[in-house]
């Protein structure tokens, strides 16, 4: 079995544990003004490809499109009464990703190239947020919100070439870099179990669209993606 599978694998397993172990265990009612949650996963957007041309060693793809991410969320529950609540949300996020390419120019040069690229994206996002515990014993809940989004993202490779016997080149080594800001939106939704009275343990998903123009080094200026998350939420 592969790590990826043994990973998906124990999550699954916890999920179900947790919420068989939600179903037997009486919590106190959930009294809670305010909440936080981390959130833990990946992004996959559509289109994130940088073309990396510096020097003389011909180009090379370079495909980041998908980013692992954490962070953190505040939300308020005013309506305590009630199973179904509304209120303000505020979250940020941080995607990253190193990569390391290899190869021989094409055409038959010689000229040997490694490329070491970066990739930071930083977002800030709010809005209305409701969240919906399922049963009387607030075991349950599922949540939903968006708004408006600000991105900032940041690429750097360092590219470097190497004569070998049967290149015509002196090589070098080159950078290319960018950044950017962007503006969009966000929709999110999630489940969550009570794993103890102040806390909930469950699975997220999150859409973003943000405008960014990364055209300098060959990226897309219109970002959209899909994100999953392990979430963990604790009431104060």
């Amino acid at each position: 079995m592969t790590l990826k599978k043994q990973v998906t694998f124990g999550l699954v397993s916890l999920l179900i544990s947790t919420s068989v172990f939600a179903q037997y265990h009486k919590y106190d009612t959930w009294d809670e003004n305010y909440t936080v949650q981390a959130l833990l996963g990946a992004v996959k957007y559509d289109d994130l490809v940088i073309k990396d041309s510096t020097g003389e060693g011909g180009d090379a793809t370079i495909d980041i499109s998908t980013l692992p991410q954490f962070g953190g969320a505040w939300s308020t529950m005013p309506d305590l009464d009630r199973r179904l609540q509304f209120g303000l949300e505020a979250s940020f996020l941080m995607g990253f990703r190193f990569d390391k390419i290899n190869y021989l120019s094409a055409g038959g040069n010689g000229l040997y190239v490694s490329i070491e690229t970066s990739m930071w994206m930083f977002d800030l996002a709010g809005g209305a947020y409701a969240n919906l515990f399922l049963d009387k014993g607030h075991k349950l809940r599922i949540y939903a919100a968006g708004g408006p989004l600000m991105i900032y993202a940041s690429y750097r490779s360092n590219r470097e070439e190497t004569q070998t016997q049967s290149s015509g080149s002196d090589g070098g080594t080159y950078d290319n870099n960018e950044s950017a800001f962007g503006v969009g939106a966000y929709a999110r939704t999630g489940f969550e179990f009570r794993v103890h009275d102040r806390g909930s343990l469950g699975l997220g998903a999150r859409w973003n669209w943000a405008n960014i123009d990364l055209s300098e080094v060959g990226g897309s200026t219109s970002l959209q993606g899909l994100a999953g998350f392990v979430t963990y939420t604790a009431g104060f």
